[in-house]
This record gives C-alpha cells, sequence and structure tokens, in this order.
C-alpha cells in the first residue's frame, strides 16, 4: 500500500481509515456465490497510477476498476464518473470505459484516490438499492402484473460528444449536445476520453448547463446555439472518396457554422437525433 506523505499531499481519507467504516456492499444481482463485500476486497479491486503521459491533459491519474466492481453498480446507469468527481480532492474525471477513469485530483496521493474511489463505489452501491431506482414488486392483489422500473428523467443539461476533432473553418473543434442546444467549441476546451468506434457506442459525455455553454463560447470564441435561435442542420454522409461526414448549422439569423469530421453513423444520429427531438423532422435536412 501506497505510503501518505502529509507535507505533499492533502488527503482527507485513506484506505485504513475506511476499514470499519465503510460497511458491507451488497451486490446489485442475485446469485447462491455472491455475498457482500467488505472494504479490504473492495481495495483490492481498484488499481490507481500515475501516468507520466496522460492520454487527457492535466488528468495523471488513471483508474482501473476491477469486474468484480461492476456487481455492486447498476450495469445500465454510469454514474460512479458523477460521484468519484464529488469526493473531496478530485477537480475533474473523464470516463475512458466502463471500468477506466481518467482524474484530475493533484492533491491526492495514491492511496487517498483509491480511498475516495471506495467512498464513490459504496455511494452508487447504495443508489442502486435504494427503492427509487431499483425494481419494486408488487405485493397487491394485482399481482399478474410485472413489476416495473423506475428510471430519473435524463437531465437536459447532461450533453454528449458528437466529434472531439472537427473541422470548421480552418479550426478543430468539438461538438456538444444536449437538450438544450449545440455546443462548439475549440479542440480540447472540455476534457474527454476517445470515442468510441463501435456500432453501440458508449458516447462520452459532459455536464454543462446553458449559462455555462455561454461562458464557454464566450471564453473560447467557440458557437452555443439553443433550439430556440436554430432554423436547421443540414447533415451529408460521407462520399466514396472523402469519408467524413459533414454538417451546417444554420442559425435563424442566417449565421451559420460548417463542420465536418471522422466517425460513425451513430455520433451523426445523434446530432440529427437532438435536433429532431427539440425542432421537428422539418429542421432536419438529411438523414444519416
Amino acid at each position: 500500500m501506497v505510503q501518505h506523505r502529509p507535507h505533499k499531499h492533502d488527503c482527507t481519507v485513506h484506505t485504513t481509515d475506511l476499514l470499519h467504516r465503510l460497511g458491507l456492499l451488497r451486490p446489485c444481482i442475485a446469485g447462491e456465490d455472491l455475498r457482500p463485500v467488505g472494504a479490504v476486497e473492495l481495495a483490492d479491486w481498484i488499481d490507481v497510477e500515475l501516468e507520466t503521459e496522460p492520454e487527457i491533459a492535466g488528468h495523471s491519474w488513471q483508474v482501473g476498476l476491477g469486474d468484480e466492481v461492476g456487481l455492486l453498480v447498476r450495469p445500465d446507469h454510469d454514474d460512479l464518473a458523477e460521484l468519484l468527481g464529488g469526493q473531496a480532492g478530485v477537480r475533474s474525471v473523464v470516463q475512458l470505459d466502463r471500468e477506466v477513469f481518467a482524474v484530475a485530483a493533484p492533491r491526492l496521493c495514491a492511496d487517498g484516490l483509491r480511498a475516495a474511489v471506495m467512498q464513490a463505489v459504496a455511494a452508487a452501491n447504495v443508489r442502486a438499492h435504494d427503492p427509487y431506482f431499483a425494481d419494486q414488486p408488487d405485493t397487491s392483489a394485482t399481482a399478474s402484473h410485472p413489476p416495473q422500473s423506475v428510471e430519473p428523467e435524463e437531465d437536459d443539461d447532461l450533453c454528449r460528444l458528437v466529434s472531439g476533432d472537427a473541422a470548421s473553418d480552418g479550426r478543430r473543434v468539438q461538438v456538444w449536445v444536449n437538450m438544450n442546444g449545440i455546443l462548439i467549441l475549440p479542440a480540447g476546451t472540455i476534457p474527454h476520453g476517445p470515442l468510441d468506434q463501435g456500432e453501440n457506442p458508449r458516447f462520452q459525455r459532459a455536464t454543462v448547463t446553458s449559462a455555462r455553454a455561454v461562458r464557454l463560447a464566450k471564453q473560447h470564441a467557440g458557437r452555443w446555439i439553443p433550439y430556440a435561435y436554430l432554423d436547421n442542420v443540414r447533415l451529408r454522409r460521407p462520399g466514396l472518396v472523402r469519408r467524413r461526414w459533414s454538417a451546417t448549422v444554420v442559425e435563424r439569423d442566417g449565421f451559420s457554422v460548417p463542420l465536418s469530421w471522422r466517425g460513425t453513423r451513430p455520433h451523426a444520429l445523434l446530432l440529427w437525433g437532438y435536433v429532431v427531438a427539440r425542432r421537428g423532422l422539418g429542421a432536419a435536412d438529411g438523414l444519416p
């Protein structure tokens, strides 16, 4: 176990502090061979490494979770990054894969960060067993009806990344969409992991309120386009020679932003889908 050096770090908790405080974590699926997990086992399932050349700038810690951790959280609700980002000493978290996170926590030692991850997993485990999220069996006389899952509505501020390296008027930009609008910023402004190029990708996500989107666009010479100000999006598929998607985002005042990027159909469909959901089919010219 990594030793803590108080003169270099300001960790508020370490793994040894959690051995008796954390309590037992209950698996989220039923199984005869599954039992509650204690802090010692959980700590062994968490790998923390300091990256000399981090994949995401400023995120020098890489956290890897063992497959066993997946039994303690809801597989259909990715909230570990959010919960880890709320731990003391953690500045930013980017989820690179389902079990891999890039973390910016310059004032934490490896053991302090591991303890922060343990607390985040414990919080996710509590949430997984919360009746608001979990399936509730119906014990009334209407037993013929199957239990229903109760899912929280998606936050309108949750953005998904269409492209992190699109071209626009000679600049490299990132393109985010959420239920409020389209955010176009210089590439790298909002840290994110590599795009999943699979047929059923896990999209890179970030939470950006409308107020923050306005500030970011102003600070970085970007563009924030609320759907109320959007006229249409003209989307074009890749050609046989130039294998790039292209789109022109046209605002109601006539201002337009050209975009082109390499990517998969699901990411183009992401842009198209948000526009259609908020402005209707008439605002989308072309099909992904």
